[in-house]
């Protein structure tokens, strides 16, 4: 038994040496290769760019040339220059080992003007509009970078050319790219007129229709308890570009606005010739006994509360106040809200004469 045992002991160190050998038999050479820092370039006449082959640690020596000497040239450490229109290939050996880079060459054609699709625009609060900008020549295919910026953001932002309003005010938008600068200016407002302007002066009294009210939708041109439209007319402010005003209950073809409630307002920019003293009356109809009214200047009450007679109909007009009540208006443009107080009556017109 113990010989038996001594044997398979000294077979076992063999075994497991022939197993190494085998294994260092099967392991594969590592693969020769090297790199080159570009696959492709795309230059414009004149230019230069270093290629750089690696390993650089001298496992290889590296020859370069070019296919087409007319189109780029390369030295013998790599460094690339286009001397001609065309495509070629640099051409890049290690030993019997070779990598080929694609080179495109073309005249540069630099921008050297731009004209804006527009140079004034009258915008309203979130109104958004793109300018376009088109670039001289029309083939240029270099130009420093192409930059949008507001002058006043505050006003108006601008991203690739899509501009939005975010305030009231006049700034300008500026395309720029190296010298090249163009502008466009922008006139932010929260309400604008509508079939405006309305001008106020000694000529002659100045009637605004009720349903004129300004541009500007709710919160700035206009308040209104319900968003849904109780007469189910839009059509007068939409058909005049009005997007915004469909909250509003216009009756007829403008004629007059009705449903009226406590609360609700509307603003009417005026342009004022002739400062001074304007008599100012509405035309109205009640069919309540509450109604009443008060008109402001720029947000304040120049009226006070001026108290609307039941005359039994929605369309009996009537101008109140009885007299007209005097008011200051400064020359230029001004807001007047027409503020409603408490319903019951419908409201047809706003009249203004110079005192």
């Amino acid at each position: 038994m113990k010989h038996n045992l001594k044997a398979i002991f000294f077979v076992f160190p063999l075994f497991c040496f022939l197993l190494t050998g085998c294994e260092e038999n099967l392991r594969t050479e590592v693969e020769r290769a090297f790199f080159v820092n570009k696959s492709s370039l795309a230059l414009f006449v004149g230019d230069e760019v270093q290629l750089v082959a690696s390993p650089t640690d001298g496992t290889y020596v590296y020859r370069w040339s070019s296919e087409d000497v007319s189109v780029a040239t390369v030295d013998k450490d790599g460094r690339v220059k286009a001397v001609g229109t065309g495509v070629t290939h640099i051409i890049v050996k290690a030993g019997d080992l070779e990598n080929r880079v694609e080179v495109t060459s073309v005249v540069k054609v630099p921008l050297e003007s731009v004209t804006l699709s527009e140079s004034y625009l009258e915008l309203l609060y979130g109104d958004k509009a793109t300018v376009l900008a088109a670039c001289h020549p029309e083939n240029y295919n270099y130009s420093e970078d192409i930059i949008w910026y507001s002058e006043n953001p505050d006003i108006a932002r601008v991203e690739d050319g899509v501009i939005i309003v975010t305030g009231e005010g006049v700034t300008s938008i500026v395309f720029q790219s190296g010298n090249i600068v163009e502008r466009v200016v922008v006139d932010g407002k929260y309400t604008r007129p509508f079939k405006g302007p309305h001008t106020l002066s000694s000529a002659a009294p100045c009637e605004v229709p009720a349903a004129n009210f300004d541009f500007g939708g709710e919160g700035f041109a206009f308040h209104d308890n319900e968003p849904e439209n109780k007469t189910g007319n839009a059509g007068y402010r939409l058909t005049h570009g009005d997007s915004r005003g469909a909250p509003v209950e216009v009756e007829g073809n403008g004629n007059n606005i009705g449903y009226t409630s406590a609360n609700e307002w509307l603003v009417y920019t005026l342009n004022v010739e002739e400062a001074g003293a304007y008599f100012v009356e509405a035309s109205v109809s009640a069919n309540g006994n509450n109604a009443k009214f008060h008109v402001e200047v720029n947000n304040e009450n120049v009226t006070g509360t001026i108290h609307i007679p039941n005359n039994g109909s929605w369309s009996s007009w009537r101008w109140h106040p009885l007299p007209p009540l005097e008011i200051h208006l400064d020359q230029g443009e001004q807001r007047l809200k027409f503020y409603i107080e408490d319903s019951g009556f419908n409201f047809r017109a706003l009249r203004f004469t110079k005192k």
